[in-house]
């Protein structure tokens, strides 16, 4: 039965992207890809949660997206992967690291999307 509304789009990588960065710009945890008000390590998705590091808030909107396409998580997570360098709870985990340069990675990832893309595509 048709209800005249189209089905939700899926987000792409560039939404979910620009939505983990607003989360973190709500609350950013170094340690643990998520943390409640008290500090305590939860899922990202937790309803407790209010702080995430980048894959934590990359999780959590992927996870929230009603059908969530795995294709576009690989290409924002590999993406925000080469703005930090690789190695992404590292990188988030550096004692100098701060919620500035956790955002400003979100806005070089972006421009790493392409690069991302490409390489996802040539995988089997």
């Amino acid at each position: 039965m048709a209800t005249g509304r189209a089905a939700p789009r899926p987000a792409d990588d560039a939404e979910l992207l620009a939505r983990a960065r607003e989360l973190v710009a709500r609350g950013w945890c170094r340690r643990g890809i998520a943390q409640d008000r008290e500090g305590r390590y939860v899922e990202p998705w937790s309803d407790r949660a209010c702080r995430w590091s980048p894959l934590g808030a990359l999780l959590k909107v992927w996870y929230e997206d009603p059908v969530g396409r795995a294709r576009a998580f690989e290409a924002a997570y590999l993406a925000l992967a080469l703005a930090t360098g690789g190695r992404l709870e590292d990188w988030n985990a550096a004692r100098w690291r701060t919620e500035q340069h956790v955002l400003n990675a979100f806005s070089r990832a972006r421009e790493y999307l392409p690069a991302a893309r490409r390489h996802l595509r040539s995988q089997p």
